[in-house]
């Protein structure tokens, strides 16, 4: 484990749910408090200063982070909203207009992406997972075709934690004139990840899961060579060149870079908060998180199939992310159980118990976890 005495609910629990809100480290108090203290002593210059610089500072965090330029990424309140600034830059009015998902996306995707398509008149084509674990990239490669405009496409999968290859659909992709949106929520801060080997066209994701940052400090990446391409229509005073002239005028030119994505106000505290988690991962690396969470969920593996749970994630590290979904008939009951002995952990339906060990967890955390789960089932769960 890993720098474990920075994060202070590890004093108190057994904390295994970092794919859905990662472990708060000690010093972004100190980070929250330095937003409040700029607030409190500089008032509105703080925007002619350290407010704006946090705006850069996390863009380029993030960019070293997901292995980009610096000048490709920018803040989003969330992914939704990155989704929304992509899907406004496109021209939805020609015979290629189809988006292409699977049914294994998170839930944010479904809603935005049905409504995006109704307004717009775009045709939305769901590609079926076999198993409810992954899907093929053959199967959604085959329905990319000459009419798709955008592919939305998890990078990692939020109900088992399979790894998509998302490199292979984007050559793919390519070839047929269609590009390619990745979700990275379950990805960035688990996995390495490298936008310029994926060559991928946008690419989004957030802060408050393996990145240990908080709610309100998501983000956007855009390939360079698209960001002058594109004009966003959902946009605002904050996307728009030199926003602080503050000129009266009905016709307002983009920024020329990557803020022009950007719409109101960045949710300047979110980005706070977020920091000190963000750094913890850059100090450590992603490639030594990476080999660690491979042993901790081999580990979890190994003592699943020893109590015969199913097991919904792909078996092989290599194609899975930090997550390990264990379904049983009293799952849910279960997961409530674990929770109230002092085990954070999570539960989905057709997913399971999801356990996600993360650099500051060993595997102590994973025994105590399954020390107690069959106790449980010796107790409480037994056959009378």
């Amino acid at each position: 484990m890993y720098f474990r005495e920075r994060f202070p609910i590890l004093k108190t629990k057994t904390y295994l749910s970092s794919h859905s809100l990662g472990a708060v480290p000690e010093k972004t108090s100190a980070s929250l408090q330095k937003y409040f203290s700029e607030w409190a002593t500089l008032g509105i210059q703080a925007w002619d200063g350290p407010w704006r610089e946090i705006i850069t500072t996390f863009s380029e965090n993030i960019a070293e982070v997901i292995h980009a330029p610096s000048d490709t990424v920018t803040p989003m309140e969330n992914v939704t909203r990155g989704m929304a600034a992509v899907a406004s830059s496109l021209d939805w009015r020609s015979r290629r207009n189809k988006i292409v998902m699977t049914n294994l996306e998170f839930l944010t995707s479904y809603p935005f992406w049905q409504g995006f398509a109704e307004q717009v008149g775009a045709r939305l084509v769901l590609v079926d997972s076999e198993d409810g674990i992954t899907v093929s990239p053959e199967k959604i490669m085959a329905a990319i075709d000459e009419e798709t405009l955008l592919a939305p496409l998890s990078h990692v999968y939020f109900r088992s934690g399979a790894i998509q290859d998302l490199k292979k659909i984007t050559q793919h992709a390519h070839t047929q004139g269609a590009l390619v949106l990745g979700d990275g929520y379950q990805a960035v801060g688990i996995i390495p990840v490298d936008m310029q080997d994926l060559d991928i066209d946008f690419y989004v994701g957030g802060s408050h899961k393996w990145l240990c940052g908080g709610p309100g400090a998501g983000f956007l990446y855009v390939r360079s060579d698209w960001i002058k391409k594109l004009r966003p229509k959902f946009s605002g005073w904050f996307g728009i060149e030199d926003p602080f002239t503050y000129q009266a005028s009905t016709q307002f030119e983009p920024s020329p870079g990557i803020s022009r994505f950007l719409a109101g106000t960045p949710s300047i505290p979110a980005l706070y908060a977020a920091s000190e988690g963000i750094n913890t991962v850059l100090e450590l690396g992603l490639n030594k998180i990476r080999d660690h969470s491979k042993n901790l969920t081999n580990l979890v593996i190994d003592r699943a199939r020893e109590l015969k749970l199913e097991i919904r994630t792909p078996m092989d590290a290599d194609h899975r992310s930090g997550m390990v979904c264990l379904d049983f008939p009293e799952a849910k009951v279960m997961t409530e159980k674990l929770i109230h002995k002092g085990i954070i952990v999570d539960y989905r339906p057709k997913c399971g118990i999801r356990v996600s060990p993360h650099f500051y967890n060993g595997a102590d955390d994973v025994e105590i976890f399954f020390e107690t789960l069959e106790w449980l089932f010796k107790n409480e769960f037994a056959v009378t």
